[in-house]
Formats: C-alpha cells, structure tokens, sequence
C-alpha cells in the first residue's frame, strides 16, 4: 500500500546538529532510479544511467538535470548466466576503456546468497548495442562468507579491481586479469558492519587527492512503505578512505571500515529517504558528482517511485561532504 501523501509530507527525520545535508541537484522528466550507475559518453558527453530490473533499464538525458527519458534495456532478453534471477538484473556498474563500455550487473534473488557477477560491452551504451559475456567468474554458492553483490570497477596503479559485497561479511575486492574475467584468488576483505543484521553493500572506489574513498550503503534498502525501519536505520551513504585502495579503510575518526567503522555522508532529511545505492561520476563540467536513489516523501516510498539523486562533491580536511 502506497502511504497518502499528506501523511508523507507529514514525516519529519532526525538529523544531527552539526551535520547539514544539500538537497539533490535537479532532475527533469522520468527521474526513476534504482542502484544507479551513471556515466558520460566519451564521444558527445550525453548522460546514460542504468538502473537496477528486467535487463538493466536505461535513461538518458543531454544535462545532468534532465529532462532525462527511458529509452530501453541493455539485455532485453535477460543474462545468459544460467542462475535464478537471470531475467531481472541488479546493480549496474559502467567503466570505459578502450573504446569499449563495460557494465557489470548481479544475476541473484532477493535474499539469496547464490549470485553471481555478469559483464556486457557496448561501445555506445544504446539499448541494442550490449553484447553479454556472462560470467566474470565472480559468484557465490552460500558456502562463502560473502556475496557476489553490487560489482565496482576501479584502476589502481597497474591492476584492475573489482569491488562486491553485501550483507554477510562486509565488502570485498578482487583483481581482474581482464575486464571480463577475474583473476583467481581468495578476495580481500576491506569493510564489515557488526551490528544487527550486518547491513552493508554497494561499494563504490573513488580516487581523489591522496586518497581511495570507499562509499558504500548502510541501513535497510527497501520495503519502507510496508515496513519503514526506525528513524535512521534506513539507507544511508557512508564512507571511509586508504592510501592504498587495498586495506587500512578509516572513516574520519579513525575507526577502521572492517570494524563497522564509516562516516556519513548522506542520509535522510527534508524530503530526501533513504540516499544510497550510490557512486560517484567525475563530471566534466561540475567535478565529482555523487549520484544515488532516494524515496521522495512527497511523491512515495515505493522502489518502483524511487528518484535519482545527485549532489555535487566537496572535500573538507580530506573529507568528501555534499
């Protein structure tokens, strides 16, 4: 049941006294999204964002703002990974290089620990152009500590990685002997939340200065508009950073990120729930861009009303704020 909007209108959040949140940047025309990625086109600059569903949904729009449209899917026809799930796929994640977009999606089911990580190559980004390329290699079978969740792509020096992680044991990291397949090898622990039930996914590796900053979502993802969780254990956006991309992850108090550590960046207030499922786009014109979901409480709490966010990045002594 969708809530009435009077009554939406009507929740208000806590948020900490010496802690101010910017509202989302504007968006115009179909501003859906879930778990987004976000890129630019190297050729014209246009944006795509991929959203999570069916064969990964795209949108696209000249400006940031918008007016932003869904023009179609990336894999009409599902993944060829042959898993449950195959047929609505998760948490798209885009790099170029080469000439070449590559996008990373999860073939999973909801609370399962069975996934698996899939790639696809485009060299436009258009529906129609993607081609899939199954299986990076990356999955899960329930006996491991972690889940192949939410893949982030980064260059570090030399070597590719790619991030994961949900729920379980925390976030993950594991080289790439090329953008299609993995190398083979245990992954690396770098993030794990203690508390409750664990909640922690969507890595994201951002370069910036001196430092590798990990933002990752804490909190419950979904059902608020049946079950809404108590006032700040809903998503949020937090962070710690290393000098090395690969261990030593410290949020601002120096807590370390595999002992719940992480300092937050963005969480509810005003008329923005629930931020998360983020990552960070290096705009051309504006610079870092964070960009995420968000429930609007003036038009619902539903995942099929989510909005896109975006906020653009400033670092203040060595932190990211918005």
């Amino acid at each position: 049941m969708i809530l009435p909007l009077s009554f939406l209108s009507a929740i208000t959040f806590p948020l900490a006294l010496d802690q101010a949140y910017g509202n989302p940047g504007p968006c115009s025309g179909n501003c859906w999204a879930h778990d987004p990625g976000l890129w630019q086109r190297e050729s014209d600059g246009k944006y795509f964002l991929f959203s999570t569903g069916k064969g990964i949904h795209i949108s696209s729009a000249d400006n940031l703002g918008g007016p932003w449209a869904e023009i179609g899917y990336a894999l009409p026809s599902g993944s060829t990974i042959a898993h449950g799930g195959n047929d609505d796929l998760w948490a798209p994640d885009v790099h170029y290089e080469d000439g070449t977009y590559y996008m990373y999606y999860v073939v999973s089911t909801l609370g399962s620990r069975s996934s698996v990580i899939g790639v696809a190559t485009s060299t436009t980004m258009e529906p129609g152009s993607w081609t899939d390329h199954g299986s990076t290699g990356l999955s899960t079978d329930g006996s491991q500590k972690y889940n192949a969740i939410d893949a982030n792509w980064i260059q570090v020096d030399d070597t590719s990685i790619l991030n994961f992680g949900s729920y379980w044991n925390g976030l993950y990291q594991v080289d790439m002997a090329s953008p299609l397949k993995i190398e083979d090898g245990a992954p690396n622990n770098i993030a794990y939340n203690a508390s409750g039930d664990h909640a922690i996914e969507a890595s994201f590796l951002f370069h910036y200065g001196d430092f590798y900053y990990l933002f990752f979502s804490s909190g419950q993802a979904s059902k608020y508009e049946t079950d809404r969780p108590a006032p700040g254990d809903e998503y949020r956006i937090n962070v710690c950073r290393s000098e090395s991309a690969r261990e030593d992850f410290v949020d601002k108090d120096g807590v370390p990120c595999l002992e719940s550590g992480g300092t937050t960046v963005l969480a509810s207030h005003d008329y923005v729930y629930a931020p998360g499922g983020q990552g960070v786009l290096n705009d051309r014109s504006l610079g870092p861009v964070l960009y995420y979901h968000y429930a609007n409480t003036d038009i619902g709490l539903a995942v099929e009303q989510f909005q896109l966010g975006w906020n653009k990045l400033s670092w203040i002594d060595g932190w990211p704020c918005v």
